[in-house]
This record gives C-alpha cells, structure tokens and sequence, in this order.
C-alpha cells in the first residue's frame, strides 16, 4: 500500500523580525494508532497585529490536535469542520471582545490524508494554497478567497460569515502535495513550484529548496510543508 512522508518549515522573510505564520503536522500516535484516523498537515497565516495573527494563527492549528484525541464516541466525518469551527469561534470572541485583539484572523489550509495515503481531503478558507502534482503536471487543489482588490474575502475569525471550502480526491504512488502560506505562493511561479517539487525525491530537500527560492523574492513569512506519496 502507499505511504507516505512529509517535511514542514517556516521562517521571516528577509525585512520582517516577526513571524505571523503557524504549522502542524500530526499523525497517529502509538496509543491510538488502531484508531487509524491518518495525517493531518496546516498551514495558518495570521492577520492582524503581531500579538493578535501569530495568535490565531497557532489556534488555529493546534486545535487541531484534537482530532486524535476524541474518544470513539465523538469521532465522525465532520469532526475535523467542528474543529476548525470551534478554533473560528474562539478566535472571533477574542476579535470582537478583548483589547488589543482588533482585527485578529488567520488563513486556514488543512490537509487530511487517511492511514494509507490514497485519500486526501484539504479544507480552505483565505489565501493559503493547496498544490499537487501528478505526472510532472502541477495544479491548484484550493482557490484563494480574495477579491478583484486582492483582499481577503474569509479567513478565521469572521464569526457566522466564516466559511471553510472542502474538496476531495484520490492519492497515488509518486503524488506529491505542497501546502504553504502566500510568502510562497505569491512570490514563486507555477513553473517554479513544480521544479521544486520534483528536484528530489526527499520532501525536505523539496521544501528547502522552495523556501530559497521564495526567500529571493519574499519580504514575506514562508512557510511550507510538502507530502510525497511513496512508490
């Protein structure tokens, strides 16, 4: 059956001494690995302040972890929206009551991936992106939501207006999936990224090398995690 294996990594961009963007990537752990709930991988960027982005940002993905951990009994199919849900309406009460907080959010791009690597689910909401490339073809698994003037349309902590995107396919044998904020993805060509994508077949030496190659472009945090799907 195919497997799988994944590298992650975010750094500042060459002028910013903060970074906003926040990253996960979980599996199943040794005590519920008969539970076979599979891979998750996020990638959030933060809006707002400093203080208030980088926040949201690792709320967004940390509760997450909770997937794993929810007994049988509170485990479903739309466990994972609840999740990211539950994360939304935390980040909007912060938003809309607490000083300092104004104008807290973040992108959300989640990726699940089932035990044996040949189903994958990704959830979207903002700019974050979603790639795959399949037989030295590379294409968009998400749309960024943004409007004509480049501003986000939807992002966590938008309260009731939220909304998360879903879409589904099938994984096979040489896949390979990049999820990364937009310090990557504004800044690095489709070309760009394909040839990053398909320099090695190592996903760390992938993600090092898209990181590089964004960092010559980017005053933007990058942030990136790449899957291969095994042969």
């Amino acid at each position: 059956m195919p497997r799988g294996r994944a590298a992650g990594g975010s750094t500042e961009g060459k002028v910013r001494k903060t970074n906003e963007d926040a990253f996960r990537i979980y599996y199943d752990e040794p005590a519920i690995m008969s539970k076979g709930r599979g891979f998750l991988f996020a990638v959030a960027d933060g809006i707002g302040s400093y203080r208030a982005g980088a926040q949201a940002a690792w709320m967004a993905v940390d509760q997450l972890a909770l997937f794993f951990r929810m007994p049988d009994s509170q485990f479903g199919e739309a466990t994972l929206q609840e999740l990211v849900f539950r994360a939304n309406e935390v980040i909007t009460n912060l938003r809309t009551q607490q000083k300092g907080y104004y104008g807290m959010g973040c992108t959300l791009t989640l990726l699940h991936v089932d035990p044996d690597f040949t189903q994958a689910r990704v959830f979207q909401a903002g700019d974050s992106m979603a790639y795959l490339v399949r037989d030295g073809r590379i294409a968009t698994v998400t749309t960024p939501h943004v409007s004509s003037e480049s501003e986000l349309t939807n992002h966590m902590g938008l309260g009731d207006k939220f909304r998360l995107e879903k879409v589904g396919f099938p994984l096979t044998p040489g896949d390979s999936l990049l999820l990364c904020s937009d310090g990557l993805s504004g800044f690095v060509t489709e070309d760009d990224l394909l040839a990053g994508l398909t320099v090695s077949a190592s996903p760390q030496h992938c993600l090092d090398h898209l990181m590089v190659k964004a960092l010559e472009e980017s005053d933007d945090n990058v942030t990136g995690i790449v899957v291969k799907v095994d042969d």
